[in-house]
């Protein structure tokens, strides 16, 4: 359990859609799914869950105290699975069908990069549709020796929007840090779709803890 999420059972590949509408999460969506604010306004949000621990850097600032503790029912996908990239291809094709005017994918709601390929994944994705959007957190940082963070810091030069978790400074996500507090947190909005301000600022932006 020190290295993989407390909820074994959780894991796996067997789920009818890896990418999961925003309306399930309660935080991100609410019961709703279009986002409302920001430069990403009237395009619909799905959310992508990895395995916590298992996917992220030991350096992680919140590794004890991942928020993924008090997530007994998230399904956190295989990503070892044979199928990985297959389905997510599939549904990303898909997505990017249904949604010509755009969609954006929350990476990750739990876990991390867990390799350059898998960034570069991400990176070819972007290329082949034109329709895709892509947000999250990362405590892969750039100065990291595993190259890992070049690789997503090359994804935010291609339009998508990772900010480096516990980093602090400009683009960076905080627990109990420095930057603007989270409105949702704060309860001055009723989720990330009615606020944006994640997508919007390079600004630090302080989350509270879980």
């Amino acid at each position: 359990m020190r290295t993989r999420t407390i909820f074994l059972k959780s894991v796996t590949s067997d789920t009818k859609r890896y990418l999961q509408p925003a309306e399930h999460n309660r935080k991100l969506g609410n019961g709703k799914n279009i986002i409302r604010k920001g430069r990403w306004k009237n395009l619909p949000l799905y959310t992508l869950t990895l395995e916590e621990r298992k996917t992220c850097p030991k350096s992680c600032a919140q590794w004890d105290t991942c928020y993924g503790n008090n997530m007994p029912f998230a399904k956190r996908l295989n990503h070892t699975s044979p199928t990985f990239y297959e389905r997510l291809s599939k549904e990303l094709s898909e997505l990017n069908a249904r949604h010509p005017a755009g969609f954006v994918v929350r990476l990750h709601v739990l876990g991390d990069f867990f390799s350059k390929a898998y960034v570069r994944f991400w990176q070819k994705a972007l290329n082949k549709h034109p329709a895709l959007k892509i947000f999250g957190y990362t405590h892969r940082w750039p100065e990291h020796a595993d190259g890992i963070g070049e690789e997503i810091e090359e994804l935010n030069h291609m339009g998508a929007w990772i900010r480096y978790s516990d980093r602090g400074g400009e683009f960076s996500a905080n627990v109990e840090g420095e930057g603007i507090t989270c409105p949702q947190e704060l309860g001055k909005t009723e989720s990330c779709l009615t606020c944006g301000l994640c997508w919007q600022t390079t600004a630090a932006i302080n989350f509270l803890r879980h």
